[in-house]
């Protein structure tokens, strides 16, 4: 079949490999006139990577293998440790790197029978009993079309379903150099929090999180962050002697209330679909499992298609969304006797409870991957 991926972000690019592979005939649309990976780092649990490395998706140059992450408080006492090395004997590596290393090496898998428009926006879209015609410039015929266009999706706007939901903070992110953290962390301070992930090269990726009304007007470096995050104590000290000026990339963290799937020939997926805050690092995860579950709803053609693809995912991510909303509302209390019972749970939860829930966050997006791999060989 003749296939629509609209967006070259991971999502996107993560589905044209997939389907390509499977013997669609694809076409990638991006609105941006070239292709290029855009933010800073991103931590890759065991679940991406392992659906990175089905695809093909080479990044032995480029990650860093995380050997741990720390959950502490305010100025610094360890509230939890998860220890990615023991992990990873179970349920495989988890991975730092940087966007657009992983962009890049996803442009690198993608098969050449892939065709690639660039700068070009969705003007048009019309289902019909026979598929969907898209204007790009032109009017094409296409038998499915898959939305992987982000959080504003032009997609999803056409077919009038999702909602989206600001989720009261707004954060920071950048890449400097990584003045000595060894292994991961986040620190929790009421309204601010602060992630720090050592990358190859002696890079790091950091994060600000900041409870904030919607389009509050952004912090003045170096004076209003050291006024808000100054309170996190010698991790915020840390990171603040390697930057030279606030941090690149801005944003107000906002989710779909809740995931929506498409309608008929037209499939949405990663963002477009259930785009979440990013409080478990599963976002971009969810999006690459998306594009097994979208292969192999498409196996049987694209008749019913809509019902398979959802009822391999909604269960699933809808739990990932809803856990990383109460994760992210968790980490910003503020009354202190809520925060010493919040504190004091955490750290005495026994190691096999933190594991299993480790894996029942994981290991179905490994089932999903073995098993889509499996049935298309």
């Amino acid at each position: 079949m003749k296939g629509l991926v609209v967006g070259g972000g991971i999502g996107g690019l993560c589905a044209a490999i997939r389907l390509s592979r499977t013997g669609h005939h694809v076409t990638v649309a991006e609105r941006r006139p070239r292709f290029e990976g855009v933010g800073a780092g991103i931590v890759l649990a065991p679940n991406a990577v392992r659906a990175l490395d089905a695809l093909g998706v080479d990044l032995s140059d480029h990650v860093l293998p995380l050997p741990a992450m720390e959950m502490r408080r305010k100025r610094g006492g360890v509230l939890r440790r998860f220890s990615a090395t023991a992990l990873s004997t179970a349920y495989g590596p988890s991975w730092a790197v940087t966007r657009p290393a992983l962009h890049g090496a996803l442009l690198k898998a993608l098969p050449s029978t892939v065709e690639i428009i660039t700068g070009v926006h969705i003007q048009a879209m019309q289902e019909t009993a026979a598929g969907v015609e898209v204007s790009l410039g032109r009017s094409r015929h296409f038998d499915f079309v898959v939305g992987a266009d982000g959080l504003y999706s032009t997609v999803r706007e056409v077919l009038a379903q999702g909602q989206i939901r600001y989720s009261g903070t707004t954060c920071w992110r950048g890449l400097t150099q990584n003045p000595g953290f060894e292994y991961g962390i986040e620190l929790w301070g009421g309204k601010v929090r602060l992630g720090a992930i050592p990358l190859r090269g002696g890079e790091l990726y950091y994060y600000l999180v900041k409870t904030a009304r919607k389009r509050d007007p952004p912090l003045m470096w170096p004076s209003e962050f050291r006024s808000v995050f100054g309170r996190l104590g010698t991790a915020f000290e840390m990171l603040a002697s390697t930057i030279q000026a606030a941090p690149p990339l801005h944003h107000d963290l906002e989710e779909l209330t809740t995931p929506t799937w498409g309608s008929g020939h037209i499939l949405l997926l990663g963002d477009a679909a259930h785009a979440m805050t990013p409080n478990l690092g599963q976002g971009a995860a969810m999006a690459i499992e998306d594009a097994f579950a979208l292969s192999d709803a498409l196996a049987d053609g694209i008749k019913g298609a809509l019902v398979r693809y959802r009822s391999l995912r909604e269960r699933r991510v809808r739990k990932v969304l809803l856990d990383s909303r109460r994760l992210g509302a968790i980490a910003h209390w503020e009354n202190p006797v809520a925060c010493f019972v919040r504190d004091t749970a955490i750290r005495l939860v026994p190691t096999f409870i933190a594991n299993a829930q480790y894996r029942s966050l994981i290991v179905p997006g490994i089932e999903l991957v073995e098993k889509g791999s499996h049935n298309n060989k």
